[in-house]
């Protein structure tokens, strides 16, 4: 047996303390700020669309470092840094890219805008800047979240996938 020492608790503390604020459960996905379900899609669904060869632009948004050690050969990439600090070279070659595959299309339906990152937290910031942008420059675009990321592409879809 071990014994583990908790700290005491605390009268300030927002869920057992003397006025707590948390009184009940809490729904995981709003509290933590994450995409609702319609904003997301798995990497089955993703590959089904890249079979079929579904006009659209994937966009990973890891950082440098880590997209020198592996990535998608259709992906565009873009860090999260760039998009936060709304980089006009950045958001530049995003405007170009969706531009080209939107000659692929009819031009009236909205062109989906796939994000990648390692794990899926990263690219669901990215989505919610997206979906800020201006339909002006950007046009009709639908930014979609790929769930659990390029770890889940390597576990489910490409076992050859490098996993870091």
């Amino acid at each position: 047996f071990r014994n583990i020492k908790l700290r005491p608790r605390k009268a300030d503390c927002a869920v057992c303390g003397d006025s707590p604020s948390v009184t009940c459960l809490q729904d995981y996905e709003a509290f933590c700020g994450l995409l609702p379900g319609a904003d997301r899609v798995s990497v089955q669904q993703y590959k089904a669309l890249l079979d079929a060869r579904v006009p659209h632009v994937l966009l990973d948004v890891r950082p440098p470092v880590e997209a020198e050690i592996c990535r998608l050969p259709h992906a565009l990439h873009i860090p999260l840094r760039s998009l936060q600090d709304r980089d006009q070279e950045s958001l530049q070659r995003l405007q170009n890219r969706i531009g080209e595959e939107k000659q692929r299309t009819d031009d009236q339906t909205p062109l989906p805008v796939y994000v990648v990152c390692k794990l899926g937290n990263d690219s669901q910031k990215a989505v919610k800047i997206l979906q800020e942008l201006p339909a002006e420059e950007f046009g009709s675009v639908v930014a979609k979240d790929i769930k659990g990321g390029l770890m889940a592409w390597a576990t489910k879809i490409d076992s050859t996938f490098p996993q870091y």
